[in-house]
Formats: C-alpha cells, structure tokens, sequence
C-alpha cells in the first residue's frame, strides 16, 4: 500500500513541488512520507525527488517563513517539522548543515509567533494566520511537533514556549468532569465547546508526547476507543495522522491493545479505498480548503498513518 502511494505521489512532482493547492504543505507531507518509508534523499532512483521537493520549498520562501498564502502558520509547521526530520539524511555534510539552518530559522519564527499571554483557556498556542486572534488547538499540536523535532536534533527550546502549548491544548479536554459520559477524556476547539474527534486526535498526541504517563492521556485514549472509525470527513486523514501516533505513544498503558485495535481498522479503510493508480482518495463529508490540496495531500497523509510504527522519523521513534 505505501509502496503504491509513493509511486503516486512521485508521479505528481513538477519542479520540486507537490499539489496544485497550498503546495508548500503538501510538498511538506510528500517528504515527510517519502522518510517515513526510508526513502532518503541518498536513495539512488528517487532521492533526487526528495532534494528537489526541499529545494523549491526554500527557494519559495523567505530566509526564515517557510508557510504558504492560505494557511500561512499550518504550511509553515509542517515545512519547519519537514526540516527537523531531514536533517542528518542528506549524503553530505554541507548538505546537512544547511537543512539544520533552515530547520533553525523555522524555530525561531514559530517561537516569535507563540502567543505569550498567560492562562491556557485562550492563550499559549497559535494562530492560523496574522488576521485571526484566536488560537487553534489542532494547529498547535502541528507546533508542538515541530518543537519537538527541533529539541531532538539539540536546538534551544525554552521549556515555557512548550508549557504555555501544552496547557493551552490542556485547556481543551473534558477532565476530570463532563458535561456526560460520553464526553469525558475528548476534547473540544474551545473551552466550551463539544468533544470532537478533530481535535481529540491531536490532544492525545501532544499530550503524549510530553506527559505520556498522565491520567489525560488514558482519558484521552479511552475516548478514542470508545468512539468509532468512519469513513467520513471533515479532517479525516488529519485526524487520524495524531490519533494514531498519539496512541502508539501511550501504547504500554494497555499492552497497545487500543493502538492495534484502532491502527487496524483504520489500514482496513485505507487499503478499501486506495484507488488502482495508488492514490487515497479524500472521504465523503471532507471540507472546500483540503479538497483542492487533492490527492497528493491524501495519500501523503496516509502514508504517514500506516508508517507511524516503523520509525524512521525521529519524532516516531
């Protein structure tokens, strides 16, 4: 199945880029799923594509903003999380040390557009975009993956720029009480807001990154296992690309009982629909903005879902 989707997406690439909607995010994902496989930009037949993707990502961007037109701050997170995992895969030094710069610039632009204020409610996470004053709690867990690739590779992350994130996304759960039952451990969009899926998904995965032993997370992960897979949108493969790492972080709480048993219905979606030319097609129900990134955004996404235990990013690992 991955092996399919990568023939697909590489068949898409035109000069470097990948998609015909916000290109810099699905050129992103493309080289993310191309690492995820173990496709190195050292491959002998296809790690040209990877370098050339990366290429005309920089050549496309200023010296430190790596995002698109649309949705600036989230293009921006996935190429700055893209240059995290890229470093150290290049067959040169000079190669290497140049991701490492530019993957340091994008951290020190998504630190300058941190919110700073106090109080997790409302505060601590990021924008979509310079025009929007709320914080997103899906976006931030797009950050909080970025940061974390950063301190991987031994750059300065001051731990405030991750504890304001994390109590942001905090803020959002349904914990330690619920309007019901049936709400408790999910998370909603606001503070006041229903318990959804969207970002649940990505609760589960920030938390876990950094706090995989707190009761949250079990709560969290419980609320995924008791709510059921659909082939439906909107922000189906997002969802899910959070779910499942979020998950198979925490996947010693229950001997990765849950993370198997969602891991596994999920493939069986993905390996329904994936079309005869190797492409995933975006489900019934899937909003404007992420129809017209197409099915290069689609199959990047699945590939990095089916991927997320093999370990060849380092923020898998």
């Amino acid at each position: 199945m991955v092996d399919r989707g990568l023939k697909y997406l590489l068949g898409l690439q035109k000069e470097g880029s990948v998609g015909e909607s916000r290109q810099k995010a699905v050129s992103s994902l493309f080289v993310l799923a191309c690492l995820s496989s173990g496709l190195l930009p050292s491959h002998p037949e296809h790690g040209k594509n990877v370098l050339a993707a990366y290429d005309w990502i920089i050549q496309s961007s200023t010296p430190s903003f790596f995002g698109g037109s649309e949705e600036p701050h989230e293009d921006h997170a996935m190429a700055g999380l893209m240059l995290s995992q890229l470093v150290g895969t290049c067959a040169g030094e000079v190669e290497n040390q140049k991701v490492y710069e530019k993957a340091r610039a994008a951290l020190a632009f998504s630190l300058q557009i941190q919110d700073k204020g106090a109080g997790g409610e409302h505060f601590g996470g990021w924008r979509p975009n310079d025009r929007t004053r709320e914080n997103h709690r899906v976006l931030t867990a797009w950050f909080l993956l970025q940061l974390r690739g950063c301190e991987l590779l031994g750059m300065d992350v001051s731990k405030s720029a991750f504890a304001r994130a994390i109590d942001f996304v905090r803020a959002g759960q349904k914990f330690p009480q619920a309007a019901s039952p049936v709400e408790k451990g999910g998370f909603s969009y606001g503070p006041e807001g229903l318990a959804v899926l969207h970002p649940t998904a990505a609760g589960v995965l920030a938390l876990a990154l950094f706090e995989p032993e707190d009761e949250r997370v079990s709560a969290a992960r419980d609320w995924l296992v008791r709510h059921r897979l659909h082939w439906y949108g909107p922000h189906f493969y997002e969802s899910h690309f959070f779910a499942v790492r979020g998950l198979y972080r925490c996947r010693h709480i229950d001997e990765a009982q849950s993370f198997h048993s969602y891991f596994e219905r999920l493939a069986q979606f993905l390996q329904e629909e994936q079309q005869p030319d190797g492409s995933f097609p975006l489900p019934p129900g899937e909003g404007g903005p992420i129809l017209a990134m197409g099915r290069g955004y689609s199959t990047a996404m699945a590939i990095l879902i089916l991927n997320v235990d093999r370990g060849f990013l380092p923020i898998d690992q």
